[in-house]
């Protein structure tokens, strides 16, 4: 290969690494899939190396403002894998992986988000992740789920106190991604499923040890006495 034809391919290489360096992340995130795989913002703001994701969401998951960027090794195989992090005094730190290509879905995410929503007549309002990783396959079913996540529950239930949480591991179970969360006194469980499609079933179930006085708190709830204590089923959608 002459000299000349040496700085042609050169002068390509370095256009194309030029394009891609200043290609708009919000282009990208339209191209790539991502908001099929639930992920929103306000407003992008950058490149596909380096942008600000305004008010970003994972679907009811709020993340705030996050800086990210797409894997250049991911988008050359054709697949869509932006990394995001967040530091803020107010929201914490949260920081991880999200998928638009399949399987879809989140890998190494640690960090605290809101859950606005609740989860139906159970009143979390936190979630707390350590290295979970969830991914769905087109068909919505779970292939892979690992790590930790803890839920907060905002108010009393029955004269309950849950603000420190419920935890456990996260894995797949019948095609679904399942938690099943203990209280640190192992007294209250809380088992959630969900889809790749958002839709979800939680059960939550409290041994009374006995006190009448909470049983009859937590059936004036919605509570239904069961063989693990008294039980609360509920469903929903994210």
């Amino acid at each position: 290969m002459n000299a000349r034809r040496i700085w042609i391919v050169a002068a390509a290489l370095l256009a194309l690494v030029l394009l891609v360096a200043t290609f708009p992340m919000r282009l990208a995130l339209g191209w790539s899939g991502a908001s099929d795989a639930g992920v929103s913002a306000r407003a992008v703001r950058g490149s596909v190396w380096s942008a600000e994701l305004v008010d970003a969401r994972l679907g009811a998951l709020p993340l705030g403002t996050v800086r990210a960027s797409l894997s250049p090794l991911a988008l050359l195989t054709g697949e869509t894998e932006l990394a995001f992090e967040r530091s803020d005094d107010r929201l914490g730190a949260l920081a991880g992986r999200l998928h638009g290509s399949n399987p879809r879905g989140m890998s190494d995410v640690s960090g605290t988000s809101a859950l606005a929503s609740g989860l139906g007549l159970i009143p979390v309002d936190t979630i707390r992740f350590d290295g979970a990783t969830v991914r769905f396959n087109d068909a919505g079913k779970c292939v892979s789920a690992g790590g930790r996540i803890q839920l907060m529950v905002a108010a009393p239930i029955a004269g309950l106190d849950l603000s420190r949480g419920l935890s456990g591991p996260l894995r797949c179970a019948n095609g679904r991604a399942q938690a099943a969360l203990a209280s640190q006194s192992g007294m209250e469980r809380l088992t959630i499923g969900f889809d790749g499609g958002g839709a979800w079933v939680a059960r939550l179930a409290i041994n009374v040890d006995r006190d009448p006085a909470m049983a009859a708190a937590l059936a004036a709830r919605g509570f239904r006495a069961g063989p693990g204590g008294f039980v609360l089923a509920t469903s929903g959608r994210f």
